[in-house]
């Protein structure tokens, strides 16, 4: 509950939210004029509405947010006149402001924001017409002068999120190769190379795809620039990167895990540092607007490695190199060239980001998403968000009820409280509970003792300033500090304008009525445990890798032509289905209940399914190298094994049976001389590292939960007719 995001807090962001809410409530003051608190909440819920992204996208989601603010203030006040209906209006409304959610994080919160309006006004209902449409007026207003402010009088630059965006990969990249290069050195446990490939490779997965709808929402419906042009080539290069630096630590964790000091293994570690070194100032010149002043170091390479090489094979210094550990030691060296040449290329394009428009290259077409598409495919009681939709559109409106009924004072503060802790799913509720809970506390007691000294409105104004501008630039840091901070902002607000110094506890009792509401609906109503869903996104995760597993050597079969787009899509689903099997594991870990299953076995088939991953991307980084074609038969038998091992296990984990026994794959890579004498052996051990993962994944999905073994399919010359 009380750990912090590794994240600088969002200062600037916050600065803006302060202006936008404080500075129409002192004018509107300064005039004398009625309901000033709604200027207030309109700025405050528009520029919670700016998430972030391509001006066009900030643009998009705060203009959405005002004017469905505005409406939403103008049916509540009006709805709440009329008791009768109030109820199943606040129940449909609800629900479906909850159900925007189907279209991203972005309409989440515009829908949230919407819905605290439209609950607040209920509370305060009018009889008078024009009053509601003066308030809906008012709430509009305040969201207008936030959205200028965010977009017209702050300084823009178009192109500003989509660079640190790009900028954000290569830097990511460049702490991924740091710490493959010190673990390169030698000595280090296999642990921490699960450590590593945990720690960054869904980070750096994450980054590749927020720069990607970044720069596609800047892109889109822009006359095209060079500097777009630039910042599309970037970020596939930062792609390539990655992919490379897979390969390259998968080769290396094999040669130190099995040798222990591999020669060359410093020079290894010498040369990534550098090579992060040069990403770190790439990753500065791509974020920087201008021309470059200085470029990157590109005085690094394989050839102090490959002199190591050279030494062991001629004079036996250090010492010879075996022959599986001498095929890893050239694969290694081609991958670090290949890091050159991609760093080159990328230097080249990155000091022309603020120069001329690429004449060469074609502009990729954005396909619009659907706007019907995401409503039909939620509309079945199996899709999270509609369950979620409903449960808070249900919960909401039982709040407003019981308030209206018991609670005689700020009775929307339940119901708010309600809006803002529900979560799609119970471990998120039940902490978001916590913070809200305990934030509140906190921020009231605060108030309580920022009333008891000071008094004068003016002073109070300004302190809200402070503390509304703190609230926004924590949130990327922790929510229940957030929570401290709007607490403190709110009642200090309503204290100014009711002149009532003790709304502190009244703001306190309704969260905690508030928060134990929300809570029990939680687990009461329609609710899908992560234990439920977990093995679901597991099972997608594993088929992804199957599905990128057969390409990668149907590809490599045919020579390793035509078909890098389709390498990259598979890669990259492989990559978002293992991120949502993280973010489902972390979700059950989460969740307040005792938990029956023992959490080794999912935590191991995690873990080997990205290793899994590394060495299949391995082996497609080498396509040129490993003569495929020259063992046919043998591989597509293994090839067919292996991808019905995969499925096998992706359906024992998603029903919780046990997979059937595992084929000996040994006898499927040893029946001939494998790889034919002569060639390479790199494809063999690469071969073996597939199969050992393989087998690892298999016990572990055999811990959780019988049928015959696996056997190789039919030669396609022996295939019957």
């Amino acid at each position: 509950m009380a750990r912090f995001a590794p994240v600088k807090p969002a200062v600037m962001a916050g600065v803006r939210a302060a202006i936008a809410t404080i500075l129409p409530v002192v004018v509107a003051s300064a005039l004398h004029l009625p309901d000033a608190l709604w200027l207030s909440v309109g700025g405050f819920n528009t520029s919670f509405a700016d998430r972030g992204g391509s001006y066009r996208t900030r643009a998009l989601s705060m203009s959405a947010g005002l004017l469905a603010g505005a409406l939403s203030a103008l049916a509540g006040g009006w709805w709440g006149h009329h008791p009768l209906v109030a109820i199943p209006v606040a129940f449909v409304w609800i629900t479906a402001c909850s159900y925007a959610g189907v279209f991203g994080a972005a309409a989440n919160v515009v829908g949230n924001t919407s819905a605290s309006a439209f609950v607040i006004s209920m509370a305060l209902p009018s009889s008078s017409l024009s009053e509601v449409l003066l308030r809906a007026g008012l709430l509009g207003l305040g969201g207008l002068w936030a959205l200028v402010l965010s977009l017209v009088l702050w300084p823009i630059r178009p192109y500003r999120p989509a660079r640190l965006a790009v900028s954000q990969c290569f830097q990511r990249v460049a702490d991924y190769a740091g710490a493959v290069g010190q673990l390169s050195r030698g000595g280090a446990e296999g642990t921490a190379w699960q450590a590593v490939i945990l720690g960054h490779h869904g980070r750096i997965r994450e980054a590749l795809e927020v720069a990607g709808s970044t720069l596609a929402a800047t892109r889109r419906g822009r006359g095209e620039s060079g500097r777009g042009e630039r910042l599309l080539v970037l970020l596939q290069m930062a792609d390539a990167l990655f992919r490379t630096m897979i390969a390259l630590g998968d080769v290396m964790e094999s040669l130190v895990q099995e040798h222990r000091e591999t020669p060359g293994g410093a020079e290894v570690a010498r040369t990534l540092a550098a090579f992060s070194a040069t990403l770190q100032e790439l990753a500065r010149i791509t974020e920087t607007e201008g021309r470059a002043r200085s470029l990157p170091s590109l005085e690094w390479g394989a050839a102090s490695f490959k002199a190591v090489l050279v030494r062991s094979d001629t004079l036996g210094e250090p010492r010879p190199l075996e022959g599986s550990e001498r095929a890893k030691c050239l694969h290694a060296a081609r991958l670090l060239e290949r890091l050159r040449e991609f760093s080159e290329a990328a230097v080249r394009m990155a000091t022309g980001l603020s120069g001329e428009r690429l004449p060469s290259r074609r502009n990729p077409v954005v396909q619009r998403p659907s706007v019907l598409g995401p409503l039909r495919d939620n509309l079945s009681m199996d899709s999270v968000v509609l369950r979620h939709a409903l449960r808070v559109g249900f919960t909401t409106t039982l709040a407003i009820g019981l308030s209206a009924r018991f609670i005689q004072s700020h009775g929307y503060w339940v119901t708010i409280t309600v809006l803002t802790i529900m979560q799609p799913y119970t471990g998120a509720t039940f902490l978001k509970g916590l913070q809200r809970v305990a934030g509140t506390m906190v921020g009231g007691i605060l108030a309580v003792v920022v009333a008891s000294w000071l008094h004068e409105p003016q002073a109070i104004l300004v302190l809200v300033f402070l503390t509304v501008a703190i609230s926004i630039a924590v949130i990327p840091l922790n929510y229940g500090l957030y929570t401290v901070f709007l607490t403190l902002t709110f009642v200090l607000l309503a204290e100014v304008g009711t002149g009532d110094w003790g709304l502190a506890r009244v703001r306190i009792l309704n969260t905690l009525i508030g928060g134990a509401l929300a809570l029990a609906c939680t687990w009461l109503l329609w609710e899908r445990p992560e234990r439920e869903l977990f093995p679901k996104q597991l099972a997608a995760a594993l088929r992804a890798n199957r599905d990128y597993f057969l390409l990668v050597f149907s590809t490599g079969l045919e020579g390793g032509r035509g078909v890098d787009e389709a390498l990259s899509e598979a890669q990259r689903k492989m990559g978002l289905e293992t991120l949502n099997a993280e973010a489902s594991f972390q979700r059950l870990l989460s969740e307040p209940r005792r938990r029956t299953e023992p959490l080794e076995p999912l935590m191991t088939l995690l873990t080997y399914t990205r290793r899994l991953a590394a060495s299949v991307i391995s082996i497609a980084s080498s396509f040129q190298y490993l003569g495929m074609e020259r063992s046919r038969e043998r591989l597509e038998c293994f090839v067919g094994v292996a991808g019905r091992v995969l499925e096998d296990l992706a359906e024992a984990v998603s029903t919780g049976r046990t997979p059937a026994p595992l084929v000996d794959f040994e006898e499927v890579l040893g029946g001939h001389a494998f790889p034919p004498e002569g060639t390479d052996s790199l494809l063999g051990i690469q071969l073996e590292r597939v199969a050992r993962h393989l087998t690892i994944l298999h016990g572990a999905a055999s811990r959780r939960g019988d049928r015959t073994p696996f056997e190789c399919p039919p030669s396609p010359a022996k295939a019957p007719a």
